[in-house]
């Protein structure tokens, strides 16, 4: 029963830990935006990650080495300082 109960707790953290993109896209057209989130790498996700969030409450995953995405990574930064 202990054992069980191990096993779901352990399950139940991988799912929580994990990247919030599976699949990314290169650009998205840019008056479809509404807003967008970078996520840094951090013990949940080795990688960076970029969501655009459009107007539609659609949200998308940018490649976070193509131009779009390093344009909003910029600004985002940018607004931060």
């Amino acid at each position: 029963m202990l054992r069980r109960i191990m096993i779901h707790l352990v399950a139940a953290c991988q799912s929580i830990m994990r990247c919030k993109c599976i699949k990314t896209i290169s650009a998205v057209r840019t008056r479809l935006i509404a807003d967008a989130k970078v996520y840094k790498p951090g013990p949940s996700c080795s990688l960076q990650e970029v969501i655009v969030i459009l107007k539609d409450k659609t949200q998308l995953c940018l490649d976070p080495a193509g131009r779009q995405a390093q344009d909003i990574i910029r600004i985002l930064e940018a607004k931060e300082m």
